[in-house]
């Protein structure tokens, strides 16, 4: 652990940019087709431009398809104690995401995370890798687990080597890996996931170039976005589509395939219950009967003795209409 921590503070003197100040975290964003969700490198600012090339092509190609796209960023600390940033990380990755998805339930999330910040969307995928935690990673069969439509890890300081998910190079290397239970629960996310590794880096694959670990979105990003529109592309929907109202020929020509079950009677393009008569294109309740194409109280009718079922038959001039809640629809069943 204390050669990874070394490792790593040393790239990030190689990569730290003097500013007067860190941006602040962006901790919310709309709900639209995709989210994604950064995680910034071990003493990176927020809104890191090393990493953002990716945020900003994948919004950019979801847009040019119509679809709506923002970022939020994991709240962890720069500097201190390693695992208690990663520790902090991982809380609040899972906290965000929970909470986004409770706010968006629609929404397909995108988790991206670089270096440290990989180890931390790691773990917030399956549970502790190396620092202690109370976590098992998210469930990717129940919220908000399966919002994720794509996560990508890149110079992941737990890499394994030789997973179906590995890309590049140094797919087959390692440096230090996931314990075994960690490893599996990952694997559940194995048709979402890419981890991104180059032969040389000195994190992920043991490596002696630097810049190995450094370069990755300015040669990859192209290739990462394209993918991950593609996984949000052949998401399934997390909400239904709403159903349109039927229209009333919809209704009629619905209702006109229908079969009839046992103890029902077709009425043209209706379908009659037990013990109701057939009045033109209307079923008549028990003790109503069919007069003048309209149904009426059975006692205000004669009953034709011929058609028992279909009118033929007289009404009093004070004729009484149907009882509106016992006249079947032909959608009702």
């Amino acid at each position: 652990m204390s050669s990874i921590i070394r490792n790593l503070l040393a790239l990030s003197a190689v990569a730290a940019v003097a500013v007067a100040q860190d941006p602040a975290p962006k901790l919310d964003a709309p709900c639209a087709d995709a989210v994604v969700v950064m995680a910034r490198g071990n003493n990176a600012p927020y809104h890191d431009w090393r990493t953002f090339p990716f945020v900003d092509a994948t919004c950019g190609k979801l847009r040019a398809e119509g679809k709506t796209c923002d970022y939020i960023e994991v709240v962890f600390p720069k500097g201190g104690d390693y695992c208690a940033q990663i520790g902090e990380g991982v809380r609040n990755g899972i906290s965000q995401i929970t909470a986004f998805n409770k706010k968006c339930p629609c929404t397909h999330l995108i988790l991206n995370g670089f270096s440290q910040g990989a180890w931390i969307i790691g773990d917030v995928l399956a549970g502790p890798g190396g620092c202690s935690q109370i976590t098992t990673g998210l469930d990717p069969t129940s919220a908000p687990g399966n919002a994720i439509a794509a996560a990508l890890l890149w110079g992941d300081v737990l890499h394994e080597a030789n997973q179906p998910y590995n890309v590049l190079d140094g797919s087959d290397l390692q440096k230090n890996g996931r314990p075994a239970d960690s490893l599996a629960r990952l694997n559940r996310h194995a048709s979402v996931l890419r981890s991104y590794c180059a032969k040389g880096d000195p994190i992920c694959a043991n490596g002696d170039d630097v810049e190995k670990h450094l370069s990755y979105f300015e040669l990859y990003t192209d290739d990462a976005s394209t993918w991950a529109v593609g996984k949000i592309n052949d998401a399934s929907p997390l909400c239904a589509a709403p159903t349109p109202t039927p229209s009333a020929s919809s209704t009629v020509v619905a209702s006109s395939v229908r079969h009839c079950c046992i103890f029902k009677r077709c009425c043209f393009l209706w379908r009659c219950y037990f013990l109701q008569c057939c009045c033109f294109l209307q079923c008549c309740c028990f003790l109503q009967c069919c007069c003048f194409l309209q149904c009426c109280c059975f006692l205000q009718c004669r009953r034709s003795s011929r058609l028992p079922y279909i009118s033929s038959l007289r009404c009093s001039l004070h004729c009484s209409p149907a009882i509106r809640g016992y006249v079947r629809s032909p959608h009702q069943d």
